[in-house]
């Protein structure tokens, strides 16, 4: 019988935006500390800081307890060995860390691209100190990219009207895989609509949350304790 050898399977080398997000995740497991009542962000970048932050608890044996936003986070963290509770369990938030879309220099925020923003408004506002970690390309001069909007399916023509009317250029109605309205955990819409260069991100904000219909908008301008860039090299602080 002739033996057969495999070669051995080369380690999969992580792309530069993965890398850059790592980098940024990594550097926010700084923030944490023992007994620790964490909030966890949802998306690409804070899923890399979700793993890393179940690895550090092991390594530390830190005791945290964790309030996710949303399903596909509480998943990854129970999964990976992290205790997730409800936010009505818990009496406050120590700390918050999580994602963007985009960043300007006044740690102004888009959020939303993954369709939490509402649950992740909730956390994040609440904390004790929010942190946010992003790579590179999403810090930028002004907020320009198309904002979030969460509402209910009923006032859809009225919040499409009230968007325009604030000076929105186009409102598109978000879609699934399945080409269907995408619906959020919550049970929701989202629109994405865009006002093109933000100059008042703080007063948009206070106007789209107040048409009715609307549960919350992706732009946020409190409670950013720091955002920390990914980069190729490493993490910068702003």
């Amino acid at each position: 019988m002739v033996s057969q050898t495999h070669a051995p399977r080369k380690p999969e080398i992580p792309s530069a935006s993965e890398l850059k997000k790592r980098h940024a995740a990594q550097a926010a497991i700084v923030h944490v500390k023992d007994h620790m009542t964490v909030g966890l962000g949802t998306g690409t970048t804070s899923a890399f800081f979700i793993s890393l932050l179940a690895s550090h608890a092991r390594e530390k044996g830190l005791t945290l307890r964790c309030v996710a936003t949303s399903d596909a986070s509480a998943y990854l963290a129970r999964a990976s060995g992290l205790t997730v509770v409800n936010f009505e369990d818990v009496k406050s938030i120590d700390l918050a860390v999580d994602g963007a879309d985009q960043v300007d220099g006044r740690k102004n925020l888009i959020k939303g691209y993954g369709g939490a923003l509402a649950r992740e408004k909730v956390v994040e506002y609440a904390a004790r100190k929010f942190v946010v970690i992003a790579d590179d390309s999403k810090l930028c001069a002004h907020l320009d990219k198309p904002v979030p909007v969460e509402f209910i399916p009923f006032a859809k023509a009225a919040v499409q009207n009230s968007l325009s009317a604030l000076g929105a250029k186009s409102v598109r109605l978000r879609l699934g895989s399945d080409s269907e309205p995408y619906r959020t955990d919550n049970g929701l819409w989202i629109f994405d609509a865009d006002f093109g260069k933000i100059t008042g991100p703080a007063k948009l904000e206070g106007l789209l949350g107040a048409i009715p219909g609307v549960l919350a908008c992706g732009l946020f301008s409190q409670n950013v304790h720091s955002v920390i860039i990914g980069t190729q090299k490493g993490a910068k602080e702003i």
